[in-house]
């Protein structure tokens, strides 16, 4: 079972958390970063994340979080929220896989039910199967993936970091 959790802390070491997210076939959905400052001067800098991770890994993620020295919380969100975002992990595997551009036409080809994710089986009564446009516009709009339009036929990859 998928859990969301929202990360609050400081940059240092912070590519470790992803990196294990990442390796656990989690996702960050998001991450905000903040500069803390008095006055003139620069105090620190922050980050502050959505992630969706297995929730068999919350006892590890707990200690990365602590070893971080920063704090992290099961969101609770409701249930056709929670089947919203967790539905894009599948299609976010499926751009890792691909590496590059993709029409939905080949998402969908790519597209197994049940998902390796296990994000069918949790939630019975819908697939990520049922809007693979929808899923991708979101990830665009989330910029975890990027679109481009070209001939009438619009593409989508993970966004590439400069």
């Amino acid at each position: 079972m998928y859990k969301i959790f929202v990360f609050n802390g400081g940059v240092y070491r912070f590519e470790e958390l992803e990196e294990f997210v990442e390796d656990s076939g989690g996702l960050i959905l998001r991450r905000d970063d903040f500069h803390v400052s008095r006055g003139v001067y620069f105090i620190a800098q922050e980050v502050h994340v959505i992630i969706i991770a297995p929730g068999e890994l919350t006892e590890d993620l707990l200690t990365i979080t602590r070893d971080l020295k920063g704090e992290i919380e099961v969101l609770e969100v409701e249930y056709h929220d929670k089947v919203n975002m967790v539905s894009l992990l599948p299609i976010y595997n499926i751009l890792s896989r691909i590496n590059g551009w993709a029409d939905v036409s080949k998402v969908e080809e790519l597209l197994e039910c049940p998902c390796v994710d296990g994000v069918c089986q949790e939630f019975q009564k819908s697939s990520c199967i049922e809007d693979v446009e929808k899923t991708l516009e979101a990830l665009s709009n989330m910029e975890i993936a990027e679109h481009r339009e070209i001939d009438g036929v619009t593409e989508y990859r993970l966004k590439v970091n400069d």
